[in-house]
């Protein structure tokens, strides 16, 4: 392996590395030549007068660093190199199957799919850009012409209720020269006009005016309205699709156990923060699948709830989950642990004992207590940033209440938030060292089932990625 070196320092940290010293005498059977173009007055090397060369090391012209070593020395070269064999691959193939065994017998994925531009590149085409992304709530479009606008794997997207109470989804771009429609985040319009040149399209994605056009014989306003995209509600949230062939919502759900009895549709936001997480979209879903690490980082949580019991988890197609259960003489969880308002109508006994917690793919994560219900969704930013989105819902006749107030389960969820989002910046800084992936604990079997949809989902193209 031939790496050429013009950097003092670069070299200096892939010799050590190699444990080859700078006298250059490599240790145990390595061979090594480098740069030599130095000052004979000084006894230094020309491209970096701190590193001493001996001068029995003359050289007229910069030399290759030659490195003949064990194949465990050059685990991390790669970090200090840069490599530009072009056929080098990303992930090898037996990392990304070792994923895919029983979870006995598994491996967690391997830290490139955290840091790699490409991958995420190939996830915002790949996942994001055809599955369904939860982008608000029913309740957010109270009256015709309400809209949101939204950012899914990069396209900016307009949320509209029409004049005939239709939701439709729309790409935030004029049709003319491709300009974003409006940056405002959410409001009332009866129409968007774009302020290049002043195209209007309707609360319906119809084009109403564009300046001018009739010039063209050829155009028809009947043409050129909004490009729309699939959109559908499931428990009051509104999802989207940037794939127009998509299988429905519903089918995409086949199997997602049936909450009808919690009155999704019913209930009411009463609380939103937005946080923003320095790790990779799938470190903050695998923190969420898992409560082995509850006991040492989340002592609040731990006093009300027993992260080894509440039942078997599950898993579908394009979800997975599990219930936890209440500790003796706990109702919810909140500060207290105690429930201040009534519970919600239509669940059963065995849910009054527990916490069900479920992760609809790729980023809707939904957990459900007696007495209200948290909503996490995630948005990636790049491989290395996202951001969450923490909602707080409870039963309209709860929010109603003259003495309501969410304060509790505000601060215990915020803090046990913020707790988590400290592992999951320790994990995405740790990702950097490449190290052979590591096993699963059985308590793990979320995060495996999630880990197990993505490789199936990207497999064959990360492997195919290279360097």
């Amino acid at each position: 392996m031939e790496i050429e070196a013009h950097n003092g320092v670069a070299t200096r940290q892939l010799l050590r590395k190699l444990r080859m010293p700078a006298h250059g005498r490599p240790l145990r059977g390595g061979a090594a030549t480098w740069c030599g173009r130095w000052s004979s007055r000084l006894g230094t090397c020309g491209h970096d007068r701190s590193w001493p060369v001996p001068r029995r090391q003359r050289a007229s012209r910069c030399r290759v660093i030659r490195a003949q070593t064990s194949r465990a020395r050059w685990v991390n070269v790669a970090k200090y190199v840069a490599m530009s064999d072009e056929h080098v691959p990303l992930f090898r193939r037996a990392e990304l199957e070792a994923v895919l065994q029983p979870v006995e017998l598994a491996r967690n994925l391997p830290g490139g799919v955290y840091l790699e531009p490409a991958v995420f590149a190939l996830e915002r085409e790949t996942i994001f850009s055809t599955g369904w992304n939860c982008v608000g709530r029913v309740e957010d479009f109270g009256q015709a012409g309400s809209f949101l606008s939204v950012e899914v794997a990069g396209c900016p997207l307009l949320v509209v209720r029409g004049a005939d109470d239709e939701l439709r989804a729309f790409h935030n771009v004029c049709r003319h020269r491709g300009a974003c429609l409006t940056h405002e985040e959410s409001g009332v319009a009866r129409s968007f006009r774009c302020n290049y040149h002043a195209w209007t399209y309707g609360a319906d994605g119809q084009l109403m005016a564009a300046p001018l056009m009739d010039e063209r014989a050829d155009f028809d306003l009947a043409e050129h309205g909004l490009a729309s995209i699939p959109l559908d509600t499931w428990g009051g949230f509104v999802f989207v699709n940037l794939d127009n062939e998509t299988a429905a919502l519903a089918e995409a759900m086949n199997g997602f156990p049936d909450l009808e009895r919690y009155g999704l549709e019913s209930l009411r936001r009463v609380h939103s923060v937005t946080y923003d997480v320095a790790a990779n979209w799938k470190v903050l879903c695998e923190n969420y699948s898992e409560c082995y690490h509850c006991a040492l980082v989340h002592p609040q949580l731990n006093r009300v709830t027993d992260y080894r019991s509440g039942g078997e988890s599950f898993i579908g197609d394009s979800f997975n989950g599990g219930p936890m259960a209440l500790k003796e003489g706990y109702t919810t969880l909140s500060t207290s642990g105690q429930r201040r308002y009534p519970e919600i109508e239509g669940i059963n006994d065995a849910d009054r004992k527990q916490v069900h917690y479920l992760h609809l793919y790729p980023s809707f994560l939904i957990g459900l207590a007696p007495d209200y219900v948290l909503v996490h969704r995630v948005q990636p930013i790049d491989a290395g940033h996202s951001r969450m989105l923490c909602e707080w819902f409870y039963p309209h006749t709860t929010v109603a209440l003259e003495d309501f107030d969410a304060s509790e389960t505000i601060e215990f969820w915020d803090l046990t938030n913020r707790q988590d989002w400290g592992l999951c910046e320790m994990v995405q800084e740790g990702a950097e060292s490449r190290l052979t992936p590591g096993p699963y604990h059985p308590l793990e079997f979320c995060v495996h089932a999630f880990d197990r949809w993505f490789v199936e989902q990207l497999g064959d193209r990360l492997a195919t990625l290279r360097r």
